[in-house]
């Protein structure tokens, strides 16, 4: 069950979403009208995606009460707004949020954008994942491995590498062949897509 905070202020309009994403049958939504109840909302219940207006007539907008709760839990949301006002949209990306749905929109809009920012989200949660992981593992490798890798990196041949680090192609290609051991990979390919995904540059010191 997907259990989302709705933060909007006029009543019409959230009990129209509320019935439109509960009507899906694996949403539940909790509304709130400001800051004070969006924020005893999300500590309170185990929110896992926000919806929020951005214009709220109360003590602080919808940007603002994105920013504290972002700070709490990092969570996808969706900025709600009527207005297609760039000075807005470029406060609210400083929240990184994962969509802007401008009023008025539709029953499938609202479904398929509430969707795309749900997925989205856990795409770059596994990746995050994978790559906290795939550092890990570069804490298997020798120091000779990681230099080695780290030229992998730029697209060199064996050949070329072993002339930048001083050492024969065959020892080049054994090291190859040990990394791609210890990193649970088969091919050339693998450890490339390996090296690209970790930002490799950054993960080795």
């Amino acid at each position: 069950m997907r259990r989302i905070l709705l933060i909007e202020d006029e009543l019409i309009v959230a009990m129209d979403i509320k019935k439109c994403l509960e009507r899906k049958g694996n949403n539940k939504v909790f509304s709130a009208r400001n800051y004070k109840e969006s924020m005893a909302l999300f500590l309170m219940e185990d929110i896992n995606l926000v919806i929020c207006d951005v214009n709220l007539n109360d003590i602080k907008d919808g940007i603002e009460i994105i920013e504290e709760l972002m700070e709490i839990k990092n969570i996808p949301v969706v900025y709600l707004t009527a207005y297609d006002n760039t000075e807005i949209i470029n406060r609210a990306k400083d929240t990184v949020p994962y969509a802007y749905l401008l009023k008025p929109y539709n029953e499938l809009q609202l479904q398929m954008t509430i969707d795309l920012a749900d997925i989205n989200f856990k795409k770059k949660e596994e990746g995050h994942i994978a790559v906290e992981e795939n550092i890990y593992k570069l804490e298997e490798l020798t120091k000779r491995e990681k230099e080695i890798l780290l030229v992998i990196a730029t697209g060199k041949t064996s050949k070329e590498i072993g002339d930048c680090l001083s050492i024969s192609k065959h020892t080049v290609d054994q090291h190859k062949k040990n990394i791609k051991k210890k990193l649970n990979l088969s091919t050339i390919g693998e450890l490339v897509s390996f090296i690209m995904t970790t930002h490799i540059e950054h993960a080795i010191r």
